[in-house]
């Protein structure tokens, strides 16, 4: 009864740690999109476009710095969830996924309203409110991008991994979660597939740079940003990848990963 008690509460732990840490994700992505859509808003708000001129400034306020405000939410969710798959972005790319959600978030709200207000718009206004929003969307989220890029500079960039230069082509922007040793090559797990190239284990974890990451058993290496949970059974550990493949983690790595803050 004890044992099962503290393993309740244990796991009742690592779901409130969890919940925190989706939490803080989030606001940590969504603060400076949320600046940048309230100074959008307000600015929409003052110059009153698509026929808002004739409500009043504090409606205007609430209607462009409420939309404004929802549509980086929209924006910073998509935003999130390309990170969590791994894709890696240029940042006009990064822009444009961002402006998606955002019109998408935004035209849900405003055809809600319109349709409880005044009923079924129309087509012609059904297919090109989203149009209109996209264009107010792709200008907030692009302003965002340049703050950005001017605030990180050169660290905007990071540096690529020598080794995704051995990859084929289609692999060569995408995440690096593992790599296994089969033999005398190195297979290379990626978020988008994975390819095997003609080097020692060794001398390809040397390539991995400046990228993050443990040798958790004497075939693998894992990319932190790969990982999706670390798994204990029967007092083993393995490590889970984004993509579903399971790696293997030795006795004598163990202690590696609580050091480095994994288990």
């Amino acid at each position: 009864m004890r044992d099962a008690a503290k393993l309740g509460s244990i796991g009742k732990t690592a779901v409130e740690k969890g919940s925190d840490s989706m939490k803080d994700g989030f606001i940590k992505h969504a603060a400076p999109m949320m600046a940048v859509s309230l100074i959008a808003g307000l600015v929409l708000s003052i110059l009153a476009p698509y026929g808002t001129s004739t409500f009043s400034l504090p409606v205007r306020f609430i209607y462009w710095v409420g939309l404004a405000m929802a549509g980086g939410v929209g924006a910073t969710m998509l935003d999130m969830f390309a990170r969590k798959k791994g894709w890696t972005l240029t940042s006009w790319q990064r822009a444009l996924g961002q402006s998606v959600g955002a019109t998408l978030v935004v035209s849900v709200i405003l055809l809600g309203f319109t349709m409880l207000t005044y009923g079924w718009p129309g087509w012609v206004h059904f297919l090109t409110m989203p149009f209109f929003i996209w264009v107010i969307s792709i200008l907030i989220c692009g302003i965002g991008e340049l703050v950005r890029s001017r605030k990180g500079g050169a660290a905007v960039e990071p540096q690529r991994p020598d080794i995704m230069e051995r990859l084929k082509p289609a692999l060569r922007r995408s995440a690096i979660y593992a790599l296994s040793s089969e033999d005398h090559y190195v297979r290379v797990i990626t978020a988008a597939g994975d390819d095997l190239i003609l080097m020692r284990l060794s001398d390809a974890i040397k390539e991995t740079a400046p990228l993050k990451g443990l040798q958790i058993h004497r075939s693998y290496w894992v990319a932190e940003a790969g990982i999706d949970k670390v798994l204990k059974q029967d007092g083993k550990l393995s490590v889970r990848l984004k993509n579903g493949t399971t790696a293997p983690v030795s006795r004598n790595k163990s202690k590696s990963l609580r050091e480095a803050g994994w288990v």
